[in-house]
């Protein structure tokens, strides 16, 4: 969905302006496939609410047949909220000013408009779909009669004398708006409404409306965390006096301009849903038309209401914050949040939009508080997407609509007016401005889409986008209190009756104006802002995600198991033959000579006078020592009884396993001769013959799991979108870079490097894309995460980039001293921030054109942008770095070679060397398949811990931790055999273990209860001073700490090494004696085994 100049609502096709003008990439293109699809599905639900209706019908002819006619007015009319521009808007992508649509039963589209909106419309007809059964045809504004003729023309078209229309209520505006509503009077026709089945089909959203509703809901979220609540705070924490509307005007400007709340988002494509709502001091109103008052914010409960829109979707959510509450303030809120999460478990695929209103009553009546029911808004909600609210879909009482799968609705709650009685206040300070209240307000919105029943998880209720925290203990402030009160009054004043800190709260200070800061508020707003969960309710939060995971994958297993899936049978080995028979070697051959037969990749050598072949792949190694008196040629061979390294063929080993019971290896052969020619040639043919196999059997190895790819299909018609003079990684051939240019093309991307070489990458092919700017970075990329490796050059390879560099990684830089105000360096400078600018421009118009095309090819993917905010530096592989998280990945795209965890593959994530003596950690990331070994980041420092762990918790990923660092390739051998893993039970599924990974967090339990008693032991000897034996003790203990403080570089070394008594290492010998008599008797039996089949 493209969106164009959103300033006030926009239609982006005025007379004046050509959609080609751009050309046939980057100009305004109406997406034909969409279109079909959308007005298909329109038919087909008006068809069923005229079938529903019975006799007689609510328009058209009593045979069934109708017409729906949409006019839209001049381009500035109504509001941005017309039913009939949302349908421009959800069929064409764009609103268009002055045009008719018919749309009729028998499939039939009739579009009146002006000539250059046909053009722009064009693709309706030529790029069609072929499953698309719709007759699409335009009528051509005739200014010369008014468009009488081609206003006639429509009606004669029309079935029936009622037509159905969006808009009954004449709200169009304009000439053309005019002369059509004339011409169905002067034709006796009349309008009737048929918005409920259309509102029905434009409630249910695709995958891309999702994508765009999320977008709005995090914009939204960030305008409430990093515009409203530092201006809220920071007029609490001043004391001033600043009107309702001044603070909902700072907060438009946030949504008008993204980049005050830190996104780079383009301003055209963002405006409000609405004029933010600030309401405070007892004058409350819950509607949706309530507005900003002139009065000045009081700091008693403070409702804000905000929506947010991207590219013409809307996203709202409101939240209460309480200053200096009494108890049955935040009960009530308490009871509020309740409410809502009652109501969210009922909007389920389904369910009546009536339940939700009715469960919340019923809720109420179950908490004893029906006297709140009376105070519930009538309407707790509403569908909402292109339209805010979607007054055919309200939560109201009344409404027999049924939930359906991928709806979006804005459930919105509140009471209104509660009743504040002196009694309620008696905790208060009469200082604060909550005790002047005669009543409060408290509300609560959030926007949710409705998810699919999903069997196998059991988890069905709505998916939350707006996810600000609405805790009580987060949005709770305390300036003043009561005690402080007393405590000020029982201290005295000054000699005229004042007390200089009485206007200061508990724990605050005043500065020389008097104005309170309040410690309770952050001193610094943008830390305040960043703020999430407390340390407590994230640890909840990660033991319910421990235990969902844990479940989730106990279903994935047993729907493998359910699948029959087949394991893989090995390969059996092959057995070596050179030659048929005697006769088929070579002529040339000689009994007393070694030979190399290059063509059949054998070694021929003569034992006893007779030639003997030997496969190339039997040869270990062949020596050819220091020649004294004769030269000496020694040919080694693999053989059984000793350890098979990695370096032997796959096919050799397997045939050592089979032969070693009961077959005689030969082991090494030695050749002498007086001359050395002839054993020299020998030696240098047979090293290359090793090395030819060696690559041919990597080459093999590599290509064994390939997927084969679909092929390229080039574009033909318009403008291929281009980027020339990129870098590619990894390069193409031997060179140390491969430069060249990158396609897009129908169904893929093509790089063509400047020595003619070519890498093709499909659009189904692409798991992850990736854009990086060059902000803050020394080059601008594009990455490309594969879901099936491909071949570059010799080699296969997962992840692909082309990049240009801004800034060469290493300059030369002039010795000597260079003023600031060089008027040459300064002017470098600024030829280096255009360039940066230019390159960012070009790379992101590159990623749009390639989004579109990877549309219309059916791949809908989205360019990720690595989050810069949340980054750290760390060592994935052997360099110290600076790693970024996206929507979708956790990646280092920089260095060579490049980091990405596809988040989507991780299954747990441990952070190890977590202690108060490191100033850094390390975490080790866990895959899904557990027979790939765990990524790891080392070297993470201990200031990003709480910000890591915070996104890992909003990603949904759980995390352990621990003070040590754990032997990950034994765990993962041992996970890989243990099939009750994710139970809770041993194999007697009586004796209880931790399920999953919880092992981690109970060895983390432990070590913490051995530190608390290393503590008390350490508070007793402090106390005990009266021994002479104690207070050695004492100063030995103080000689350790001075000790330490000087060699803070080996803390780390030391915490490892101690801390086990001898009751610890006794126990963990036990456990390894047991672990060795497992593997002995493992072995033993595999020995039996092997014996057995050896005498079969």
């Amino acid at each position: 969905h493209q969106h164009i100049n959103t300033s006030t609502h926009q239609h982006i096709m005025a007379e004046n302006v050509d959609p080609q003008a751009a050309g046939p990439v980057s100009g305004p293109v109406c997406d034909s496939p969409r279109f079909h699809k959308r007005c298909s599905d329109l038919i087909k639900q008006i068809g069923k609410y005229q079938a529903e209706a019975g006799s007689p019908k609510p328009f058209g002819e009593e045979d069934g047949s109708w017409t729906v006619a949409v006019c839209r007015g001049g381009s500035g009319d109504g509001s941005v909220y017309n039913k009939s521009t949302i349908l421009h808007l959800y069929l064409f992508g764009y609103e268009l000013p002055d045009t008719l649509l018919l749309i009729s039963s028998d499939r039939k589209v009739t579009v009146l408009t002006t000539k250059k909106k046909i053009e722009f419309l064009k693709s309706l007809q030529d790029k069609r779909p072929k499953d698309s059964d719709l007759e699409v045809s335009f009528l051509q504004k005739n200014k010369a009669d008014g468009n009488a003729s081609n206003f006639g023309q429509c009606l004669a078209e029309a079935h029936g004398d009622n037509l159905g229309h969006v808009d009954p209520k004449g709200r169009e505006e304009g000439v053309f708006a005019e002369g059509w509503t004339s011409a169905l009077k002067s034709a006796g026709k009349s309008l009737s409404d048929v918005t409920s089945p259309i509102s029905l089909v434009m409630s249910v959203k695709d995958q891309s409306e999702h994508e765009t509703m999320k977008k709005a809901a995090v914009l939204t979220n960030k305008i409430f965390k990093l515009s409203f609540i530092p201006k809220m705070e920071s007029v609490i924490d001043e004391g001033r006096k600043v009107s309702h509307e001044a603070i909902a005007d700072h907060v438009e400007e946030a949504i008008q301009d993204p980049s005050k709340v830190k996104l780079k988002v383009p301003p055209d494509d963002v405006e409000s849903c609405f004029t933010p709502i600030i309401q405070s001091g007892g004058d409350y109103s819950l509607k949706v038309s309530a507005a900003s008052s002139s009065s000045p914010l009081s700091f008693d409960v403070i409702i804000a209401s905000v929506g947010a829109r991207y590219q013409s979707y809307c996203a709202s959510m409101t939240r209460t914050y309480m200053v200096d509450p009494p108890p049955v303030v935040t009960a009530t809120y308490d009871l509020l949040v309740d409410v809502q999460n009652a109501c969210m478990d009922v909007m389920r695929p389904g369910n009546p939009l009536s339940n939700v209103r009715r469960t919340a009553v019923q809720t109420l009546k179950e908490k004893g508080r029906e006297d709140l029911a009376k105070l519930l808004p009538k309407n707790l909600g509403f569908a909402m997407g292109l339209d805010y609210r979607d007054s055919e879909l309200l939560l109201n009482d009344k409404n027999p609509i049924l939930f359906r799968a991928n709806m979006v609705f804005c459930l919105h709650l509140g009471f209104q007016n509660v009743p504040l009685t002196a009694d309620d206040l008696k905790g208060v300070s009469p200082k604060a401005d909550i005790s002047k209240l005669r009543n409060f307000s408290v509300a609560v919105a959030d926007t949710y889409r409705i998810r699919a029943i999903d069997i196998d998880s059991g988890d069905n209720g709505p998916e939350l986008f707006t996810k600000a925290t609405k805790n009580g203990t987060e949005v709770v402030y305390e300036i003043n209190t009561k005690e402080e009160d007393e405590s000020s009054d029982s201290d005295g004043g000054s000699i005229d009756g004042s007390d200089s800190g009485s206007d200061a709260p508990k724990g605050s200070e005043a500065d020389a104006d008097g104005k309170r800061k309040s410690s309770r508020l952050a001193a610094d707003k943008d830390a305040k802002a960043d703020v999430v969960e407390s340390a407590v309710q994230r640890a909840q939060r990660q033991m319910d995600l421990l235990r969902k995971k844990n479940e989730q994958r106990l279903r994935e297993i047993a729907r493998k198991n359910r699948g029959g899936e087949e394991e893989e049978e090995e390969e059996e080995a092959q057995e070596l033959e050179c030659y048929g028979k005697g006769e088929d070697m070579p002529a040339s051959v000689l009994p007393n000579q070694v030979t190399c037969d290059m063509a059949k990749e054998c070694v021929i050598v003569p034992i006893s006078g007779t030639p003997v072949p030997f496969h190339i792949s039997t040869i270990k190694s062949v020596v050819m020592p220091d020649p004294d008196r004769a030269t000496y040629l020694r040919i080694n061979f693999h053989s059984s009884g000793a350890a098979i390294g990695k370096d032997v063929p796959a096919n050799m080993a397997k045939l050592i396993e089979r032969h070693s019971p009961f077959a005689t290896f030969i082991k090494e052969l030695t050749f002498r001769s007086l001359t050395k020619a002839n054993l020299e040639h020998s030696y240098r043919q047979i090293n290359e013959l090793r090395k030819r196999a060696r690559q041919r059997e990597q080459k093999e190895a590599e290509e064994s799991n390939l997927v084969a790819q679909e092929k390229l299909r080039r574009s033909k018609e318009g403008k291929v979108p281009r980027l020339s003079d990129l870098t590619m990684r990894p390069a193409l051939g031997k060179g140390r870079k491969t430069i060249g240019t990158l396609e897009a093309h129908e169904n893929g991307l093509r790089f063509r490097s400047n020595k003619g070489d070519s890498v093709d990458i499909i659009y189904q092919n692409i798991k992850n894309a990736l854009f990086q700017p060059c902000d803050n970075e020394l080059m601008v990329l594009i990455h490309f995460n594969l879901k099936n490796p491909i071949m570059v050059g010799q080699k296969k390879h997962a992840n692909v980039q082309f990049y240009t560099e801004v800034v060469e990684a290493s300059e030369q830089v002039d010795t000597s001293r260079r003023s600031m105000y060089d008027p040459d360096e300064m002017d470098q400078e600024q030829r280096e921030r255009q360039l940066r600018k230019r390159l960012n421009e070009a790379f992101k118009d590159f990623c749009k054109k390639v989004e579109n095309t990877m549309n219309k090819a059916g791949s809908k993917k989205e360019f990720d942008i690595p989050y810069r905010d949340l980054g750290f530096h760390g060592t994935p592989n052997k360099e110290m770095c600076f790693i970024m998280p996206t929507l979708n990945c956790l990646v280092n795209l920089t260095e060579s070679p490049p980091f990405l965890v596809d988040l989507s593959m991780v299954d747990h994530v441990h952070f190890e060397r977590v202690n108060f003596t490191s100033k850094a950690f390390d975490i080790v990331i866990v895959n899904k398949d557990f027979s790939k070994q765990p990524w790891r980041v080392d070297m993470i420092p201990n200031t990003d811990k709480d910000n890591l762990q915070n996104w890992l918790t909003d990603m949904d990923i759980p995390y352990t931790e621990g003070p040590m660092a754990l032997n990950w390739k034994q765990i993962m051998a041992e996970v890989v055999q243990d099939d009750r893993f994710y139970l809770d039970t041993e194999e007697d599924e009586v004796t209880p273990k931790p399920a999953g990974w919880g092992f981690l967090i109970m060895d983390d339990e432990e070590e913490g209860d051995g530190d608390e008693d290393d503590d008390e032991e350490s508070d007793y000897s402090q106390e005990s001073e009266e021994s002479e034996e104690m207070s050695e003790e004492g100063s030995d203990s103080g000689f350790d700490d001075e000790s330490e403080s000087e060699s803070d570089y080996v803390g780390d070394e030391d915490l490892e090494e101690e801390g086990m008594d001898w009751d610890e290492m006794e126990k963990e010998a036990m456990v390894s004696d047991k672990k060795r008599a497992r593997e002995a008797a493992e072995q033993e039996r595999k020995e039996r085994g092997n014996a057995k089949k050896s005498k079969r």
